[in-house]
């Protein structure tokens, strides 16, 4: 068995990898204001590299030291059941009630695996139900079982900030993680989570630099139509290209989103109505053009336009204002894009 020099030796190789992590944990920051609000007070205290390094060490030492007294075929359990990204909730609750049942420390032991937490056993199988029940309210949410590691580090970073610095186990799967929580599986761009977030951190951005913004509300003209017709695959395949087109036609700062069945949504930031009217005829154009070149019919687009703050200086307003524009738009015969 390895000592405790040769472990040290073994992490200090790892503090490359660390400032990786630091790295990450800046991109993913700006992935959502609220949801990521710890990572960002951690980059704010401007400890030198350095220091962030030799802490991590020390934690990985004392952390060390606490793991060697779990039994080694527990740790292999535990470690099994978080990487088992494909197993369902159910299955989970399963496998977690027949180990606790075996060991009077395992739940305990399992936060103390995963996240560097310490916790009697009493309070350790609560937060277990606690994050559980934020699992199965995310997977009624989603339409799909929810991963217990995605549930996790959303519980961690949205519900309770009682795990301040969380050391996941597979830690460069943390990016991918977080990313799946936010994106849309159909079409790769940003989903309604992700949406409702970024409105709000915009609001707050362009409020403090006294900017405006606009908000584009769009849904697919007769996209009921084609799925009834062509099939659901076709569907599936025309949403794709209006996500592509989405991409190419709008900036990179413009943050795309599928907010709904055939509902998509665009925050334009710094940009005034009359500048978001070039940008959306450009897209409209492109995806008239690539759906009939691509798949041989023309689809067309209903939408609505609001600007921050000159229609409405709060979130849910803004969207109720562009979400009636969208249908005033549809009502007037649709293929056409209506503002306020």
């Amino acid at each position: 068995m390895r000592n405790l020099q040769e472990v040290l030796k073994e992490k200090e190789e790892e503090i490359q990898k660390l400032k990786e992590l630091l790295e990450l944990y800046e991109r993913v920051s700006k992935l959502g204001e609220v949801e990521l609000l710890t990572a960002e007070q951690t980059l704010n205290a401007h400890e030198t590299t350095a220091n962030l390094a030799r802490n991590e060490l020390i934690e990985m030492r004392d952390r060390f030291k606490g793991l060697g007294q779990i039994n080694s075929e527990r740790k292999t359990a535990i470690l099994e059941i978080v990487n088992d990204k494909e197993a369902p909730l159910p299955s989970l609750a399963t496998k977690f009630e027949e180990m606790g049942k075996k060991d009077d420390y395992f739940y305990s032991d399992f936060f103390r695996i995963i996240a560097n937490l310490d916790l009697p056993e009493s309070e350790a199988r609560s937060l277990w139900k606690e994050i559980y029940s934020h699992a199965e309210g995310l997977s009624k949410q989603l339409g799909r079982s929810m991963n217990f590691v995605v549930a996790l580090l959303d519980y961690i970073y949205l519900k309770n900030r009682l795990i301040e610095n969380p050391k996941i186990v597979d830690i460069y799967s943390f990016e991918e993680i977080i990313l799946n929580a936010v994106i849309d599986e159909g079409t790769g761009i940003y989903n309604r989570r992700y949406f409702n977030l970024v409105l709000n951190k915009e609001i707050t951005r362009s409020k403090r630099y006294k900017r405006s913004f606009c908000l584009f509300l769009f849904d697919l003209d007769n996209f009921k139509k084609i799925n009834d017709t062509k099939g659901h695959s076709f569907g599936d395949d025309i949403l794709k290209l209006v996500a592509g087109t989405l991409m190419y036609a709008f900036r990179t700062e413009d943050i795309s989103c599928r907010v709904g069945g055939e509902e998509f949504a665009v925050i334009l930031p710094e940009t005034s109505k009359e500048n978001a009217r070039v940008a959306i005829e450009r897209f409209r154009t492109y995806l008239r053009n690539s759906s009939k070149n691509d798949f041989g019919i023309e689809v067309t687009v209903s939408g609505g336009v609001a600007e921050y703050p000159t229609d409405a200086d709060e979130s849910n307003r803004l969207y109720s204002l562009t979400d009636a524009k969208l249908y005033e738009a549809k009502a007037a015969g649709k293929d056409r894009i209506t503002y306020t």
